[in-house]
């Protein structure tokens, strides 16, 4: 059957305008974290996001209201990120106290060393001195809250007590953002493959009935 020459072939669905405005908000955040972790929260300016976004401050003020408001969204996305990653060590959590805390430390690591995680932790410090609470109460809830909650759903049926788990989850996360620190201050990128054995192997010792 040939087609008719007055049809036209079909060109493709126009975006929506909600589409375009979330494809402009990517575009915004990815930029905020691009320049945060390429050349620091003090060059992070509205110019400098602007210009790396390739949408117009005024366009990005119209969606976001202020730089503040994107730098909380970048907050938001670390946190988008964040779960994902947690759901993945909820999926290989095996059966064990030392297999869970294997696949734990393995899915922190991996999002530790995301570039958003890397932006948060700078406006972590860039906040202690901000009068802007709504950053750091969601700041907290993502560093605090978040992550005891999931160490308590991973750990909760081998009755450890609250302190003991406590302790192992500080030590984690501690010798964790310490090794991250580490690879910030080198240029050979290490992976630390010895040390994140001996962390799994200190932690499940932590969470063992007799430690």
């Amino acid at each position: 059957m040939t087609t008719p020459k007055s049809a036209k072939p079909e060109t493709g669905r126009r975006r929506t305008q909600e589409e375009r405005s979330a494809t402009t908000r990517e575009k915004v955040i990815q930029a905020a974290i691009d320049c945060i972790v390429e050349e620091g929260l003090h060059n992070t300016t509205a110019a400098r996001i602007a210009a790396r976004s390739g949408v117009t401050w005024g366009a990005i003020a119209h969606q976001f209201g202020d730089k503040d408001s994107v730098f909380f969204a970048v907050v938001e996305r670390n946190a988008d990120i964040y779960q994902r990653h947690l759901a993945a060590a909820m999926e290989a959590a095996g059966a064990s106290s030392a297999e869970r805390v294997s696949a734990l430390i393995d899915v922190t690591w991996s999002y530790i060393n995301e570039p958003a995680s890397y932006a948060f932790n700078e406006l972590i410090i860039h906040n202690r001195a901000s009068s802007n609470a709504k950053i750091v109460e969601q700041q907290d809830e993502l560093s605090n809250k978040l992550m005891k909650s999931v160490w308590e759903r991973l750990f909760g049926g081998f009755d450890i007590p609250a302190e003991k788990l406590e302790t192992a989850r500080n030590f984690v996360l501690a010798t964790l953002q310490g090794l991250s620190l580490m690879r910030l201050i080198t240029h050979r990128r290490p992976k630390f493959k010895k040390e994140i054995a001996a962390l799994k192997q200190f932690a499940a010792q932590m969470l063992a009935p007799d430690a």
